[in-house]
Order: C-alpha cells, then sequence, then structure tokens
C-alpha cells in the first residue's frame, strides 16, 4: 500500500506529513491530542489537514519559482526555537531518528515552513488599514466580541522529561516545590528551568485559558495568586506554575476595541488574498489526492 497521500506537481505528500498535520490542527483547534477527539470528527480533520498541506506546497513551490527560499540563517534560528521549546533534550536527534527522520531531513522541513511563512507574510504586508466606515460596523454588530479574555500573569518552571527515566522529572518538580516555601520562585526558576522564560525567572507575561494545555487550564485559571500549582505534565515536559496577578476585564468601549479590530480586519483581509492566491495556484496546478 503506497504512504503517499496526496501529489501536487509530483511531489509526494506522505501519511507521516499527514499525521504530523492532524496533531498540529487536534491542537490548535481543539487543545487536546487526536486521540481525544470523537470518532466522528478524524475525517474531517484529515481533510482539513490534507488541504493545508496541499497549500503549504503549493506555496513553497510559488516561492521556489520566485527564487524566493529561507536563509540558512533564518532556518538555524528556528532550529535552535524547536530545540528551545523541546527543552533541548540530549537525545532528540536520536528520539527524530526513531521516527525516521535523520538532521537533514529535518532541516529541510524547517527550510520550506520557513520560506513558506516568510513569503505568505511578504504577499500580505501591504494589507490597507480599514476604513472607519468598516471598523465602526464590526463594533456594532457585536461589542462583546471584543471584549479582551481573562488572563493570569504567569511564573513557570520546566524539567523535561527523560524517556528512560520518566519519573526523575516529576521527583525533581516536586522538591523544587518545597523549595518555593522558603525561596523565591524567581529565583528557583532562573537555577532550575530549562524553559526559554528562566533568565527572567520564569515569567511567561500574562497569558489567556487557550494558550495553555487544555489538560491543565481549568487548574491554573483557578489557581489562588502566589500559590505554587503541580507538577503538571504536558507533552513539553513538568511544570510548576505560580499566577501572580490576574485580569478581568469587562466589555470594551469603540476607542478601546479599535486597535484590535483594526488587526482582525486586517487579518481577515490578508486571509482572503491568500486564499485567493492559493486558489489561483492550484487552478494550475496538478494536484491528486489518493486517499
Amino acid at each position: 500500500m503506497s504512504d503517499v497521500v496526496a501529489t501536487v506537481n509530483g511531489v509526494p505528500i506522505d501519511q507521516k506529513a499527514l499525521g504530523a498535520a492532524v496533531h498540529a490542527l487536534a491542537q490548535e483547534q481543539f487543545h487536546c491530542p487526536v486521540a481525544e477527539l470523537p470518532e466522528g470528527s478524524h475525517d474531517e480533520l484529515k481533510q482539513m489537514a490534507i488541504e493545508r498541506l496541499i497549500a503549504r506546497e503549493l506555496i513553497y513551490q510559488a516561492a521556489l519559482a520566485e527564487g524566493f527560499i529561507a536563509s540558512q540563517e533564518d532556518v538555524a534560528a528556528e532550529t535552535s526555537r524547536i530545540l528551545r521549546l523541546s527543552g533541548q533534550p540530549k537525545n532528540f536527534w536520536s528520539r527524530l531518528a526513531e521516527r525516521g527522520m535523520d538532521q537533514i531531513a529535518f532541516e529541510r522541513m524547517v527550510r520550506k515552513d520557513v520560506t513558506v511563512d516568510q513569503i505568505t507574510a511578504c504577499k500580505t504586508a501591504d494589507v490597507a488599514t480599514p476604513d472607519e466606515q468598516s471598523i465602526e460596523n464590526f463594533f456594532r454588530e457585536d461589542p462583546h466580541r471584543m471584549q479582551k479574555p481573562r488572563r493570569v500573569r504567569l511564573q513557570h518552571i520546566l524539567f523535561p522529561v527523560d524517556p528512560e527515566n520518566p519519573d526523575e522529572a516529576f521527583d525533581r518538580a516536586k522538591a523544587v516545590k518545597l523549595k518555593s516555601e522558603k525561596t523565591d520562585f524567581r529565583v528557583l526558576a532562573q537555577k532550575y528551568s530549562a524553559c526559554p522564560s528562566a533568565p527572567g525567572g520564569g515569567d511567561l507575561g500574562y497569558v489567556r485559558q487557550e494558550d495553555i494545555d487544555s489538560a491543565l487550564a481549568d487548574v491554573i485559571f483557578k489557581l489562588p495568586i502566589d500559590v505554587v500549582g503541580g507538577p503538571f505534565k504536558t507533552p513539553l515536559g513538568v511544570h510548576l506554575v505560580k499566577v501572580v496577578d490576574r485580569e478581568n476585564p469587562g466589555p470594551p468601549t469603540l476607542e478601546e476595541a479599535r486597535p484590535a479590530i483594526v488587526e482582525v480586519l486586517k487579518r481577515l483581509e490578508a486571509t482572503r488574498i491568500l486564499s485567493d492566491w492559493v486558489a489561483e495556484l492550484r487552478r494550475n496546478a496538478d494536484v491528486k489526492i489518493q486517499i
């Protein structure tokens, strides 16, 4: 049975890429793993993922045709960012190899992603600012739509999980939590956290509920201020968190909402521009879906 799920001008898209895209969509749309979604939603999610992969390949091929390609410096920066988010585990590359991808293939994938992001940004760089009537109409339709979400300001310590000794991270987190009863949490974050926020004392700033892993959001948003919560486990590792402030804003005025409305309308226009561009690329492409 072929591993190819689609081709774009002869370039194959395989099952591995589809699986990764489905997983990413599940996190984006529902903030949970695919396995936790209702069985009936899997086919729809798979179709969305295939369309996303086809669009990505069309844009990448268009970029190459225009002589546009991400620089090695940008690829290296994005690779470093991914490694930081993973906690830079010592066995990152060996774990990657177990999933059938070597370092060269990984960097090739990153180069494609960065190239697509950069040319997409170029195509939408000149989106016009919406006129006043459009802004007022948007606000009048539903002023509560622009209400700022509840936010909490978090401090955070991340402990990477070693697959060969998964309990170690929990044990370290429990020990550091005990230390937090007598030692400033920021000092502990600087000393123990593997998160990029460590130099700043683990300060993540203000975060919305949807910015947090769905399994933890409800718990974290109910934490009293200045109480250390955890240890909690997510795909990134084991966490300790501390809520240091809360925001519960009410409905905004038009003037307060104006900057956000402008950004929403510009984003909608950018989406329309990109959709039209991808549709044109697809009309002139040979796209075959094979599942």
